[in-house]
């Protein structure tokens, strides 16, 4: 596990929150910009009759009994439209097409209202100031993992197949078999296209979406590239009395599209007071709006000779 990981934010409430309140954000799965991410497929590779007791299982932990067995003889019932699924064999594959669905829908309303918290283990990817952090107007927070421990946070699989296995269902329904329960959660939160791959990123899950106290020590922030001075200013001035977290400036290298970072000179920023309007700063001078107004006599009663040729 990274000692250190990045949040990258617009500078918003939510953001402010996360610095002075040590609050951070766990969003629900059905929330991320990819719509494919935490909503895996079911592989089907157990028999009907398996996967009727599996949907049972499923489905009593929500329903009673009777109920959940009322559902799957209307899905029977259903079939029918289509022949016989005990004796024809393209029937009981529509049948257990139809179970899967129903599968899909419970482990959903099982894991789909958890809370993922979504890190990364670098602070200079231009892709991610881009996408996450306003188009680098943002900042980017950086968390100490090391001291405590942290169970759900683990890295995001790029190679991982989408789909998740009746065979590991079954396995953690009908088993309690851990090492399944583990497999399907992997699948759930962790799977990702290996398109993203280049967010290098880790997730921390937990049972429910919403704010909670962040379960890391914030140790830096960065600021982005067209990050607004008065932001830089606020925080500055905010962390005055922790000088324990550093703070840095992202700037382009000349060489290349990477980026750097530099200190903040929160010296310099904290010297400054609240900046007045610039009516106040120059209240005392006076200019003048008479347009008959006379030039003042040139010293020594001398005329300005009058230039040939003027108008």
């Amino acid at each position: 596990m990274p000692a250190k990981l990045y949040k990258y934010r617009g500078f918003s409430v939510r953001a402010l929150r996360a610095l002075t309140e040590a609050e951070i954000y766990y969003s629900r799965p059905n929330s991320f910009n990819d719509p494919l991410d935490c909503d895996p497929t079911i592989e089907v590779d157990i028999g009907r009759a398996s996967l009727e007791k599996l949907l049972f299982k499923m489905r009593s932990r929500r329903y009673e009994r009777d109920e959940a067995a009322e559902r799957i003889n209307y899905l029977r019932y259903m079939s029918t439209e289509y022949g016989d699924y005990r004796s024809e064999p393209k029937v009981e594959a529509y049948l257990s097409r139809m179970l899967a669905s129903e599968i899909k829908d419970e482990l959903d309303d099982e894991l789909g209202n958890a809370g993922v918290v979504s890190l990364s283990e670098t602070w200079k990817s231009v892709l991610m100031w881009s996408h996450y952090a306003d188009e680098h107007r943002g900042i980017c927070i950086e968390y100490d993992t090391t001291e405590q421990a942290h169970p759900r946070l683990a890295p995001v699989n790029y190679k991982a197949p989408r789909a998740v296995s009746t065979t590991d269902l079954w396995a953690w329904k009908m088993r309690d078999d851990s090492t399944a329960r583990e497999q399907v959660m992997q699948t759930y939160y962790y799977a990702k296209s290996a398109e993203w791959k280049y967010e290098r990123e880790w997730r921390d899950v937990r049972e429910r979406s919403g704010s909670a106290s962040v379960p890391y020590r914030m140790t830096a922030i960065h600021f982005g590239m067209r990050c607004d001075v008065s932001v830089i200013t606020t925080v500055v001035k905010l962390l005055t009395d922790h000088p324990e977290i550093k703070l840095w400036q992202i700037w382009p290298k000349d060489e290349s599209f990477k980026l750097r970072r530099r200190a903040v000179p929160r010296d310099e920023i904290e010297a400054v007071g609240v900046r007045e309007p610039a009516f106040l700063l120059f209240k005392d001078v006076v200019f003048s709006t008479n347009d008959e107004e006379q030039p003042p006599e040139v010293e020594g009663g001398e005329d300005i000779p009058a230039v040939e040729g003027g108008v």
